[in-house]
């Protein structure tokens, strides 16, 4: 069987699961377990001529578990342009950008130049994109035919290369193939796609599995500009500021590519601090880390939320204290506090935010920008309720809207500035970097987005009603069971009254009672084992969702991934790890509890 044979039959049989944004995360394969198992697939079907089928492709497996890492979709068009081109899949990336995979090797590559050969294009990048590119490493950029740098790095467009040996990596517009691993490391080309980009969108990947295949095109229906003007306007209504046409909403291909986008542009700006808890959102902490370590004048800097007994408020002013009394303070310092906390649904006080903000500002004489992660809480309205507190503090809004607002159905992120003009003209700022890093939403995001943002306060009331309905029988059955109060971080009613409507929750489970460490260690996977073999649960990392599934996920295992050993032990008592459920607003409360009470008593009385 060819392989353009091959690919019509994939997009004929590709099961519903491939097309969303989160996956089951058991036995999760990587691109390279993955692309073994479709080897395989493909051999069997040649040899006996049978068609392949939806139950084939859901046995293949799946690479990662949420779309900004890789899809089964995706890592398949990977799979067939390494075979087009003779690659291993390890050494062929697709990007949702045109020029990250530039960047991820320039991070990468540092102290060394990197040489881009751009063939006869000419006037390849805009003065003030060399600039941002150049924030991450040595970039040359050149007209015509690669040359020998052996010492350095070489990328090139597509062109001729009379030796290829001279050439460590294509840029070839939304793909990237490495010549030379050695000088290219694979895994940290993909580590950076992970933090500042995205693989090529599903829609986007299917477009070119169906070139690939010789297939008519499937061109998705563009969004007009009212519809968008709409989208844009109700996620400043969402975040609490006035509709302004002027300084609409930056929407991105996900969360991590808009904050990336602003830590550039503060860089550009003249650096700055950055104040975050050490377990922010999805890896925000490892990118903090990444632009830090790369840019001189940005400096990361963390506070702690894990813990029943801490108090997020107290633990924000310990940092700006220490930064107050640093020498080497930049001339902004930007304080970024999920509200509510992930994974800990901890909802801090918004006046003790914005009194620690105004006090520092007052006290050192420098701009704080105060930027709100709203993921979990998308209808908050925050901004109004700092404009409250102190109309002239400086603030922002990011939301994944890869959650709630799209309802899963694509990822993506925004960043919304209230009304100074310090933010609204650091939002113009940061679309420059938008432009040049290519990391906008794409038309098949935005279409997503444009059909499913209107309702999302409706979604996350009955969402956060289900969860507390679910949550108190929780804590009755372990009470009953274990005689153990057993507290769950989630909002409180009232702060749920003031728009941090959650529709998640986490808790402890107690120990086992004589248990070894081992045993109160694998509780909190067990458990998640234990209530996804029923249908209303699935094991995966995300929530948000609207489709009657249960997200459920131990954080130390999956979603942070990233973050240090150390800070994940904070989050365990007496030895027992956090576990997150997230609820959809059409759950069943008596399934979804009675799923729960059972696997209560399976690890406790069994």
């Amino acid at each position: 069987m060819g392989d353009a044979a091959a690919i019509a039959q994939i997009l004929g049989a590709i099961p519903d699961e491939w097309n969303g944004t989160t996956f089951k995360n058991d036995n999760l394969l990587g691109r390279e377990g993955f692309a073994r198992n479709l080897t395989k697939l493909l051999s069997h079907k040649t040899e006996t001529g049978e068609p392949i089928t939806t139950t084939d492709l859901v046995n293949l497996g799946n690479a990662e578990d949420y779309l900004r890492v890789a899809t089964n979709v995706s890592t398949t068009l990977e799979f067939f342009l390494a075979r087009a081109k003779g690659y291993p899949i390890e050494q062929v990336f697709t990007f949702g950008s045109k020029t990250m995979s530039i960047v991820a090797v320039l991070i990468n590559s540092a102290p060394k130049t990197v040489h881009l050969y751009s063939g006869n294009q000419t006037s390849l990048f805009e003065p003030e994109e060399l600039e941002l590119f150049r924030l991450q490493g040595k970039l040359e950029v050149h007209n015509g035919v690669p040359q020998p740098h052996p010492d350095e790095i070489v990328l090139t467009l597509p062109t001729e290369v009379t030796d290829p040996t001279i050439v460590d990596g294509i840029v070839d517009s939304h793909f990237f193939y490495i010549n030379n691993p050695a000088k290219i490391k694979p895994a940290d080309i993909l580590v950076i796609r992970k933090r500042m980009s995205i693989p090529i969108t599903t829609p986007m990947a299917l477009e070119e599995l169906r070139k690939l295949a010789g297939l008519p095109s499937e061109e998705p229906e563009l969004p007009s500009q009212t519809e968008l003007e709409e989208f844009y306007g109700h996620l400043q209504t969402l975040s609490g500021t006035a509709i302004n046409a002027n300084a609409y909403p930056i929407v991105f291909t996900a969360g991590l590519p808009s904050t990336a986008a602003l830590w550039a542009t503060l860089a550009i700006q003249g650096g700055g601090d950055i104040l975050m808890s050490s377990t922010a959102y999805g890896g925000s902490s490892q990118l903090a880390d990444i632009v830090s370590s790369s840019r001189r004048n940005l400096r990361k800097h963390t506070f702690d939320i894990q813990g029943i007994h801490t108090k997020i408020e107290e633990s924000i002013e310990i940092s700006l204290n220490q930064l107050a009394a640093s020498e080497t303070l930049g001339p902004i310092v930007v304080l970024f506090v999920e509200v509510p906390t992930n994974p800990d649904m901890k909802v801090p006080e918004v006046s003790e935010l914005v009194r620690l903000a105004v006090e520092f500002r007052n006290k050192t004489n420098t701009r704080i920008l105060l930027l709100i992660d709203t993921t979990f809480a998308p209808a908050s309205q925050v901004l109004k309720q700092i404009y409250d507190l102190a109309p002239e503090l400086d603030a922002m809004v990011f939301i994944s809207l890869s959650k709630s607002v799209s309802r899963g159905l694509t990822t993506a992120g925004t960043l919304v500035a209230n009304h100074t003009s310090f933010t609204t003209n650091l939002l113009q700022s940061i679309r420059i970097a938008t432009k040049t890093y290519d990391t906008g939403a794409k038309p098949d995001q935005l279409r997503k987005l444009v059909d499913n943002h209107r309702g999302v306060e409706e979604r996350c009331r009955i969402a956060y009603e289900v969860a507390r309905d679910v949550g108190d029988n929780l804590i009755n059955v372990v009470k009953n069971i274990c005689n153990f109060d057993m507290p769950l971080e989630f909002p409180t009613k009232e702060q749920a009254d003031k728009g941090f409507s959650s529709p998640t929750f986490s808790f402890n489970l107690p120990p086992l009672p004589g248990g070894s460490y081992e045993q109160n260690a694998a509780i909190a996977q067990r458990f998640v084992d234990l209530i996804c073999e029923h249908p209303e649960y699935k094991p995966c990392v995300s929530f948000g969702q609207d489709n009657g599934l249960i997200y459920s996920t131990v954080p130390a295992t999956s979603t942070q991934g990233a973050i240090k050993e150390a800070d994940k032990a904070k989050q365990a008592v007496g030895g027992v790890q956090l576990v997150r459920l997230s609820f959809s607003p059409t759950v069943s409360v008596e399934a979804a509890s009675r799923a729960l009470a059972e696997a209560v008593s399976r690890i406790y009385t069994q």
